[in-house]
C-alpha cells in the first residue's frame, strides 16, 4: 500500500520532532510543514517562496534534484515532491 501526503507529513513532523500541521480538504499539504523544515533545519529559504518553491529549496538543500513531477498546476505538491521533502528531512536530521 502506498502511503499518502498525510502519513508522509506525519513522518516529516515526527522526524523534526514537532506535531504535524492538519492536513486541506483533497489532502493538500499545509503550506505549515515546508515552514516547519525551514525553521527547525534553520535552511534560510524565504518565506515569500510558494510551497513548490519551498520544497524545492528544502529537495535541493539537502542536495537531491527537484523533478518536474514533484509539483503539480495550481500550486502544490504531489505526493512524490513529499516524499522527496520527507527524504531531504531524513538525511538532515540522520535517519
Amino acid at each position: 500500500m502506498r502511503a499518502s501526503k498525510g502519513d508522509v507529513v506525519v513522518e516529516i513532523a515526527t522526524a523534526l520532532n514537532h506535531p504535524p500541521p492538519k492536513m486541506s480538504t483533497g489532502s493538500t499539504e499545509p503550506r505549515e510543514i515546508f515552514d516547519l523544515v525551514n525553521e527547525v533545519l534553520g535552511l534560510g529559504l524565504s518565506v515569500r517562496l510558494t510551497k513548490p518553491e519551498m520544497a524545492r529549496g528544502i529537495v535541493e538543500a539537502a542536495g537531491y534534484s527537484w523533478n518536474p513531477d514533484y509539483e503539480s498546476r495550481g500550486g502544490t505538491v504531489t505526493l512524490n515532491g513529499i516524499v522527496a521533502v520527507r527524504d531531504a528531512v531524513r538525511l538532515f536530521v540522520g535517519r
